[in-house]
């Protein structure tokens, strides 16, 4: 018998159906920020871009940094043999090929080239380009080092003015065949919304349901709740674990239905038991487009080490992640 304790234990679905709805006039994305480093994982980001892009009309940009703490140490066998301006000028002209290329599906242009930290130089051109979102691939790292210092892609997630899109290259599955859902661009039917009841993870919640409108897509609540926060022990042996377990799993299915129950929309709920992080990244892996997450925006060498759950969920999920950041301008505020 499978205990409580094991997996999902309770699902519901929303089955009333869903009416027209009548979209606002108000565009969601006006302006996308791609950053492309020339790999192929970075190139791979583009069509999600596209993708967004023609839903709303939005123009993309495309944006290219010469990350200045990955270069060398200067010596004599290291000394650039060409000058900046003209490395600046041949990327620009593999930006303005790769924009050319998909200038018949999208609105797409080329930023300057930007010089420094990659991640603290996409944020600045985030801000300065008053950016609703910027579309950003990893690599999938997963290395000692990876985790220690955090990926370009984390990064920018952690420090972002804007939300963003986190997609991942190619992943494959144990019997070798690749994930079709990193291989066909991006379409949206079911959006995976994890939530702890947080005032973030509402606004994530906020943002996921207009995203479903827009695309006329299903939302899946999902609620973790982590065993080892319960008090249980000698000290508490009279408490029953079982008990308190399928109680808390019933106040998080009301309290989720509660949250979208006027929403006019398809719904799932869904109670997981373990790590926040890992279920959030199984309840991924039946067959969901996307996850919308939210960040407590925590820094300092503490979140270094540790991390935030949605940036394990960016390092491991197996779809796009699109995480709302903590302190967002108001302008993308969606109501």
């Amino acid at each position: 018998m499978k205990s409580l304790l094991d997996g999902p234990i309770a699902t519901t679905v929303n089955r009333k159906p869903r009416p027209r709805i009548r979209r606002s006039r108000q565009r969601r994305f006006d302006r996308i920020l791609v950053p492309v480093d020339f790999s192929r994982p970075s190139l791979k980001a583009i069509p999600y871009a596209l993708a967004i892009s023609r839903q709303f009309a939005a123009d993309v940009h495309l944006l290219h940094v010469v990350d200045t703490s990955q270069l060398p140490p200067p010596t004599l066998m290291t000394l650039p043999l060409v000058p900046q301006v003209e490395w600046n000028r041949r990327f620009m002209k593999r930006l303005r090929a790769i924009a050319l290329k998909y200038r018949t599906v999208g609105n797409v242009s080329v930023l300057s080239p930007r010089e420094g930290r990659a991640y603290e130089e996409i944020c600045a051109a985030a801000r300065r380009l008053n950016a609703d979102l910027i579309v950003v691939a990893t690599h999938g790292y997963t290395s000692y080092k990876r985790a220690f210092l955090g990926s370009t892609a984390e990064r920018v997630v952690q420090h972002s003015p804007c939300p963003v899109l986190v997609v991942r290259q190619h992943l494959t599955s144990w019997n070798g065949s690749t994930d079709p859902r990193t291989r066909t661009g991006f379409r949206l039917t079911k959006i995976l919304v994890p939530t702890d009841f947080s005032e973030c993870s509402k606004a994530a919640l906020t943002y996921a349901t207009g995203l479903a409108h827009d695309f006329k897509a299903q939302l899946q609540l999902v609620h973790v709740i982590n065993p080892h926060w319960y008090p249980f022990g000698d000290k508490y042996a009279a408490l029953d674990a079982a008990q308190l377990m399928a109680a808390a799993s019933r106040a998080a299915q009301k309290q989720m239905r509660s949250m979208v129950a006027k929403s006019n929309i398809r719904y799932s709920t869904q109670v997981r038991h373990g790590s926040p992080a890992v279920e959030i990244c199984n309840a991924a892996n039946e067959y969901v487009d996307l996850i919308v997450s939210s960040t407590h925006g925590r820094t300092g060498l503490g979140h270094l080490l540790i991390g935030s759950v949605a940036e394990h969920v960016v390092r491991y999920a197996p779809c796009p992640v699109l995480v709302i950041p903590a302190r967002r301008k108001p302008n993308n505020v969606i109501k």
